[in-house]
């Protein structure tokens, strides 16, 4: 877990860059079923761009000296960024869940709301039917 976020918070570039190529780069390396299942170009930049968030929600986290409850203000813009970008996305609900995971666990140390929100956005009950 710590070496993932190691690999992660080292990782640079922008916050939304798109792929420059048409070749299939999993931006989740460390989870290949969330690539697997985005079938559709659509789905791939979705999963490129939520990448780049749970990067930078972890990069804000790494600057947080502490444990809050509220976080700092970079990683509460972080958060928010990244749900509206889940929001958005076109990944199926499977994905959408196990990609929640990533944000969940940059953020479950430096900020309780921040990882509430991410917990609230689960989509639990689309996935079981109800």
């Amino acid at each position: 877990m710590i070496a993932v976020a190691a690999l992660l918070v080292g990782c640079s570039g922008s916050k939304h860059a798109a792929p420059t190529t048409t070749a299939a780069v999993n931006p989740f390396p460390e989870d290949p079923q969330v690539w697997a299942r985005a079938t559709t170009p659509a789905q791939r930049r979705s999963l490129t761009v939520l990448a780049a968030d749970v990067r930078a929600l972890h990069q804000d986290a790494a600057k947080t000296a502490k444990r809050t409850l509220m976080g700092t203000p970079a990683l509460r813009q972080g958060t928010n960024r990244f749900l509206l970008d889940l929001d958005h996305s076109r990944i199926d609900l499977v994905s959408k869940n196990r990609v929640i995971d990533h944000a969940a666990a940059a953020a479950a140390g430096s900020c309780d709301q921040c990882f509430q929100q991410l917990e609230a956005a689960r989509p639990i009950p689309q996935i079981a039917g109800h």
